[in-house]
């Protein structure tokens, strides 16, 4: 499409550090893209040289196809939301949407036409007198937002602006986000260490790690079939079990582990004698002999550390030979969870389907361990 953004083989060094190793991504006109990454990931650095407050060391940024290396911020046809939202404290809501208007020089009253529409789209509407102390902590999301909107950019960058609410507020906030993208139709970018906020949002997700993009996909791609041993250890919860692959034929693989001989799926086509990790969600590890486990599962046996009751699910912490991170199954609250007590033995299982090998951390280019 005409407003394609594209980043080449982007780099970014700070002296001898470098902070962003050759980013290439394309995001299509229209498309909610979050940048998704444990601090220090790059993410930010990515943010900052898109919006033009600084230049890449090498590589192109384009928009519409037209080179943005070298264009001022406010040149660019982009809009940056920061953390701290900076909306000025003392202006009125209207003056605050409308103050990127009036630096460009439009009129008074197509000023206000347009403030007007944007606090409509924002569900604002007969706000734009109050002052901003006024408002509570949605409410300046939203005013925000409208600031950047009201200016018609190509592509709007939000730099975590949900990080300082609360938890239900920011889930309430994530909704309000896409649906306003999805109305305006204008390319969202959005920074992010959150991974609910990435997965629920976006219509792709990249996963970075020290300054480089390990996995670019869809939510259900990302969180389903990670391709790194990272991207599946930090992007929601997972079971790792480490050991070495023994056989690997029809798109499995055997691995050894100090639970015994382990079946996965293998899209990375490891082979025996290899180290790898073994990675299972908690929500697909079940107790053997229940939901579907049986005899053809992965089995193991294990000592139980703990049991976590959290209304909707109920978390069984198993001791992970080997391994100072425990084994986790999470079980839906149907009425019938089991009770567990702590150090008592319990058995429980997994599909291979359900599994994936994965090289160690640092094996694979760009892995590394999740921060």
């Amino acid at each position: 499409m005409a407003n394609d953004l594209e980043l080449i083989d982007v780099v970014k060094k700070f002296g001898d550090f470098t902070a962003v190793h050759g980013v290439t991504v394309t995001m299509p006109q229209g498309e909610f893209f979050s940048f998704l990454g444990p601090s220090g990931c790059g993410k930010t650095t990515i943010l900052r040289m898109i919006s033009g407050f600084i230049d890449p060391s090498a590589g192109v940024i384009r928009l519409g196809g037209r080179d943005l290396n070298g264009i001022g911020p406010n040149k660019r046809p982009t809009a940056l939301i920061f953390q701290n939202l900076a909306l000025f404290p003392l202006m009125s809501v209207a003056d605050n949407i409308g103050y990127g208007l009036m630096v460009r020089g439009v009129g008074k009253t197509e000023r206000r036409q347009v403030v007007d529409r944007m606090l409509e789209l924002i569900a604002l509407k007969g706000y734009g007198d109050k002052r901003i102390d006024e408002l509570s902590g949605g409410q300046k999301q939203r005013v925000a937002i409208a600031r950047a909107l009201a200016v018609e950019p190509k592509v709007l960058l939000l730099d975590e602006p949900l990080s300082a609410l609360d938890l239900k507020l920011r889930q309430h906030m994530r909704q309000e986000l896409r649906a306003l993208q999805r109305r305006t139709g204008v390319t969202f970018i959005y920074i992010t260490h959150d991974q609910g906020e990435a997965l629920a949002m976006s219509d792709r997700v990249a996963v970075m790690s020290q300054g480089r993009i390990e996995q670019i996909g869809t939510s259900t791609e990302i969180y389903n079939s990670p391709q790194t041993a990272f991207v599946a250890a930090f992007v929601g919860e997972n079971n790792a079990i480490g050991g070495k692959v023994t056989a690997a034929e029809y798109g499995y693989g055997a691995i050894d582990t100090p639970f015994g001989r382990l079946r996965a799926a293998n899209p990375r086509g490891m082979k025996p004698g290899e180290e790898a990790v073994l990675f299972v969600r908690p929500e697909r590890v079940h107790l053997a002999g229940q939901n579907g486990a049986n005899g053809s599962d992965n089995a193991l046996e294990s000592q139980v550390l703990d049991g976590v009751f959290e209304g909707p699910v109920a978390n069984i912490l198993l001791a992970n030979q080997g391994d100072a991170r425990p084994i986790t199954v999470t079980l839906t609250n149907d009425g019938a969870t089991p009770r567990v007590s702590r150090g008592e033995r319990r058995r429980v299982a997994f599909s291979p389907d359900d599994a994936i090998l994965l090289p160690p951390y640092g094996a694979a280019h760009g892995a590394g361990g999740p921060a």
